[in-house]
């Protein structure tokens, strides 16, 4: 269940931009397309996960949550 976390960060909002355009995608394969180090890219899916943004899928997938970017791109 999202909570009230801090607002992501340029670099979070680069993930949740590429997972929104996307779909869900293994770290390796974040990391390729944005040119970063996996365990960046875990740390930051992690605590985006944390906080409700994502949500991890079969196969170690992350995938935006839905209901909770919508409600974020909705109140901007």
């Amino acid at each position: 269940m999202p909570t009230d976390g801090p607002v992501p960060n340029r670099g979070e909002r680069v993930i949740l931009q590429t997972l929104e355009e996307s779909g869900p995608i293994t770290v390796p394969e974040l990391a390729d397309s944005l040119a970063s180090h996996p365990a960046t890219i875990e740390r930051r899916c992690r605590k985006l996960q944390r906080v409700g943004y994502v949500r991890q899928c079969t196969g170690g997938k992350f995938a935006v949550d839905e209901s909770r970017w919508n409600a974020r791109a909705a109140g901007d």
